[in-house]
């Protein structure tokens, strides 16, 4: 399945206009500058980090889609991940009211948030199965749970109010895995720590990131387009995907070395990907 028109002709419309861009950021200096023979990488990257561009075409819209999806995720999940705490409010609610008409209004959307937690907290046992591992995670979201769901059946004996049909077993189901989550979490070793596969980070961040790397990807156009490398189109592509601050890297090497730096993709000697 394909993007939606719309999105796909604003992409084109993004690609070629950033294509614009660093030709006018990057080739009224590059053309001409005298690179040092034999080519030296570093000191190339070095030219493109030295130096301040304008921001990239659809820059504001890329960074407002990205709002609009950390919003997107949080409302997602904080009922999900946090049912039985959001559940917990819902009752709180219904108990503060006056009789059990009203109550209902808030009981039912607890009902369903219950649903919520015991999902949760069925999702998070079944990822203890699978790794026998503690992780913070593990520990917060079935222990809160277990804790929510715990007060919302103390609150509910204490209230006049009656919780009728689901309620109450979705409440008893999440407090129960909740707490064998938990303390089966508790109990086990803690995670081991992932393997880092990306070299530490070079190099400016945020905005001016992704900028300066559209200009290097754009000075290896010209420097190729000048002559002044060779590179077949696999190289091309393996040194425009080489993490921000890491060209220096390409300087001096021996035909073996230069392989195992971009054909294995070890730099700084840790594999890394094209996000870095």
């Amino acid at each position: 399945m394909g993007l939606p028109k719309p999105v796909e002709n604003w992409a084109r419309k993004t690609d070629a206009a950033e294509d614009d861009w660093a030709r006018d950021a990057v080739d009224s200096w590059a053309r001409d500058m005298a690179f040092p023979q034999p080519f030296l990488w570093g000191e190339a990257e070095a030219a493109v980090l030295a130096r301040d561009y304008p921001p990239l075409p659809g820059s504001s819209v890329t960074r407002l889609v990205g709002v609009v999806a950390w919003v997107l995720i949080a409302i997602m999940g904080v009922p999900t991940l946090g049912g039985a705490v959001v559940g917990f409010a819902a009752i709180a609610a219904a108990v503060a009211q006056d009789g059990q008409a009203a109550a209902e209004n808030w009981l039912a959307p607890a009902t369903a948030l219950y649903g919520f937690g015991v999902l949760s907290v069925g999702s998070m046992l079944s990822v203890w199965w699978e790794t026998r591992r503690r992780s913070p995670v593990l520990l917060a979201v079935p222990g809160a749970s277990a804790l929510a769901a715990a007060a919302s059946w103390a609150v509910l004996a204490l209230s006049p109010i009656q919780a009728e049909g689901w309620l109450p077993l979705l409440i008893i189901a999440t407090a129960v895995i909740g707490a064998v989550t938990f303390l089966l979490s508790v109990f086990s070793k803690p995670e081991g720590r992932a393997k880092n596969r990306k070299p530490p980070r070079r190099g400016p961040r945020g905005d001016k990131r992704a900028r300066v790397t559209r200009a290097r990807k754009r000075l290896l156009e010209v420097v190729l387009h000048r002559g002044l490398v060779d590179l077949d189109e696999a190289d091309r592509i393996r040194v425009a995907e080489m993490p921000l601050g890491y060209w220096n890297e390409l300087d001096g090497l021996s035909e073996r070395e230069w392989r195992r730096v971009l054909e294995r993709r070890h730099v700084g000697w840790r594999e890394f990907d094209a996000k870095g």
